[in-house]
């Protein structure tokens, strides 16, 4: 087996590890993204925490694989925490950072992060390089454990 091959494997296998649960998208339907806002200036720890999901939404214990990011209002460094628990004391489960190079950009994050508990509110910040009040949207893209 060639060595791309085989390290190919063992990223796959330390990232997404068996699971016999089921995989999904959060928000699905007509309203497949929930749109985040930087409410503050550049550089800063921006916006509070906006809800992507409700506790109540998924019921089981789950993983975040991937964030879906897209509908950048403009072209600019945009940087996400991701986190769950209750409003205004969230557990903070990773930070990234993508670049838009031009509004029409979107991107799929994969993600390696702790198992999340059931009923638990997913929350996420961002924060832009320049402007303020820089707006994009989000979804999550998870697996049951």
């Amino acid at each position: 087996m060639p060595g791309s091959m085989m390290l190919a494997r063992r990223i796959k296998d330390a990232v997404i590890p068996a699971t016999t649960g089921t995989m999904a998208t959060y928000p699905t339907g007509t309203t497949a993204s929930i749109e985040v806002d930087s409410s503050g200036t550049a550089g800063t720890a921006g916006s509070p925490m906006t809800e992507i999901a409700a506790a109540s939404v998924i019921t089981s214990e789950y993983r975040i694989t991937s964030v879906v990011v897209s509908g950048f209002e403009s072209a600019t460094r945009y940087t996400f925490t991701l986190g769950y628990g209750t409003a205004g004391s969230e557990t903070v489960l990773g930070t990234f950072s993508v670049a838009a190079g031009a509004t029409t950009d979107a991107f799929v994050v994969p993600v390696s992060m702790p198992n999340i508990p059931a009923n638990s509110r997913v929350a996420i910040q961002s924060a832009v390089l320049t402007g303020t009040n820089q707006h994009c949207d989000i979804a999550i893209n998870y697996v049951t454990v």
